[in-house]
């Protein structure tokens, strides 16, 4: 007699519907949790915007990074208001004076760059401060590793210092217009002839210069003080014994004419109305262009040569 055993039911290994979507839901929730999606992208929260969460460092990022840096230093200001304060007390001052002398009226519109120098030698300590602060204050090193190509952050301060600078010699001119001419009886210039606004272009590019020639100085020496004393040299110091020499050797004017003051005029005055460039014996023996390469020469030679020293050598 055979029996027959009872079928055995058996459970079914898989994991009803119902059951997938309640464990993909308890999933979903916890990576919503985590603060990323199932799938492994990032969750966006409602009212917030994408942002690059590559951390690739671009040339737009690092020139922001500079400004930032200038703009959050209270040197930068002091020292901006120093340079404007002082150029626009000198300028002023000479027009209005020019002004009030008949034989020097006519060329009283002109003194409104009367005290560029000033202003430059101011601008050449700004310039400076900018990077020697950084290795004064070892902040170079937090620098070159949020920018680790060197002639990107070179550049990039470059562009801010030029910026900076070009801004607070065009303001120097136009507010020494703005106060002087009120006091100069009818003698001031008018900022709608284009050959009188070139002195508020100029002043800028002139201001521009000096400043990158301090910056490419302060690359250089590394050294705060350093770097002024050599800069406010060039710019005033040396002009002292080539007068003296200029006295007796022909050669010493020939060598003032090359001074970064002296050669600033053809950049600020693009019009030649305070100085008849090409004058045989004279400082001024240089033509207007020759001059102005000059200058363009005493801004960029250091920055170049800050450039080869700052990439082979270390922070």
């Amino acid at each position: 007699m055979s029996t027959t055993a009872p079928a055995k039911t058996t459970e079914p290994t898989g994991s009803s519907p119902a059951d997938d979507l309640t464990s993909d839901a308890a999933t979903g929730n916890r990576e919503r949790a985590r603060g990323s999606r199932p799938d492994g992208g990032p969750v966006r929260r409602a009212g917030s915007r994408p942002t690059d969460r590559s951390g690739r460092q671009t040339f737009g990022r690092a020139v922001h990074a500079e400004w930032v840096k200038v703009r959050t230093l209270r040197s930068t200001w002091i020292t901006a208001f120093i340079a404007v304060g002082v150029t626009v007390l000198f300028s002023t001052a000479i027009s209005i004076a020019y002004a009030s002398i008949p034989e020097m009226a006519d060329g009283a519109a002109d003194g409104v760059i009367a005290g560029n120098q000033f202003g430059q030698i101011v601008v050449a300590v700004l310039g400076a401060l900018i990077i020697t602060g950084e290795y004064s204050s070892g902040q170079i090193r937090s620098s070159l590793a949020a920018v680790p190509n060197r002639w990107r952050l070179l550049v990039a301060k470059a562009i801010v210092v030029g910026a900076l600078s070009f801004v607070i010699g065009a303001l120097s001119t136009l507010l020494t217009w703005a106060v002087s001419t009120p006091f100069m009886d009818g003698h001031g210039g008018s900022l709608t002839d284009p050959e009188y606004l070139g002195f508020v272009w100029g002043t800028g590019l002139s201001f521009t210069g000096i400043a990158l020639m301090s910056l490419g100085l302060g690359f250089l020496l590394r050294s705060t003080a350093g770097t002024i004393t050599l800069a406010l040299t060039l710019l005033f110091v040396i002009d002292l014994p080539l007068s003296l020499m200029a006295l007796k050797w022909d050669w010493a004017i020939s060598l003032q004419g090359f001074e970064p003051l002296q050669a600033a005029m053809a950049v600020y005055d693009p019009f030649h109305h305070m100085v008849a460039w090409g004058q045989a014996g004279s400082m001024y023996f240089l033509q207007q262009w020759q001059a102005a390469l000059v200058f363009g020469a005493w801004a960029f030679v250091p920055l170049a040569l800050g450039l080869v020293v700052f990439s082979r050598r270390d922070a």
